[in-house]
């Protein structure tokens, strides 16, 4: 069976609709920089448990500053962090609170809800980037990250999604890497001079 070029690109468009909607949030589609793992960012700390670095490497000078770009195609309410870790992705770590926008905290034990935990540990760059109330579908967001001053071969720098959509869409919230609070995507670096 022959397609017709119109019966082609609708489905084309159909996949490309299909990725994006699964994606909440794309460094690939925004334009600077391709991620680890694509679309894939259900787990952390980059999108894959036990993952490996990927095949899109970026090369910089230590302490440069470098424009980093990402689209949330599906709007949660919350904020994004962006973390360098120097050698692989180990050094990450997931906020262990969260103070909603939205809602309450809930009555739950397992509901880590209180004041918000930025900056948790030295390798987050940049914390509670533009939160919001996820209401613009599409949205791009950029920053201008400076990258630390040290040589590495292996670096990594994180960009996290943190949702804080009230129950029962996510809460309570737990900052282990299988949350579904937070969404990850990692671009895979080498600095050096």
């Amino acid at each position: 069976m022959k397609m017709s070029l119109r019966q082609l690109a609708l489905t084309a468009a159909c996949l490309l609709t299909s990725q994006v909607a699964s994606a909440h949030i794309s460094l690939d589609l925004a334009g600077t920089h391709k991620s680890r793992y694509g679309f894939e960012m259900k787990k952390g700390p980059c999108g894959r448990l036990d993952g490996a670095r990927g095949t899109n490497i970026y090369t910089y000078k230590p302490g440069e500053t470098i424009k980093v770009a990402i689209t949330e195609f599906v709007p949660h309410p919350g904020y994004f962090r962006i973390a360098f870790d120097p050698n692989g992705d180990a050094g990450f770590m997931n906020p262990r609170t969260v103070l909603p926008i939205n809602r309450e905290c809930m009555q739950d034990p397992a509901d880590h809800c209180g004041a918000t935990d930025f900056y948790n540990n030295s390798t987050v760059l940049l914390d509670n980037l533009e939160p919001h109330q996820g209401n613009i579908l599409g949205r791009n967001y950029s920053w201008d990250v400076k990258l630390p001053d040290v040589e590495c071969d292996n670096c990594t720098l994180q960009v996290i999604q943190i949702m804080t959509d009230p129950y029962p869409i996510h809460a309570p919230y737990d900052p282990a890497y299988t949350s579904e609070d937070i969404y990850y995507q990692c671009i895979d670096m080498v600095l050096k001079k």
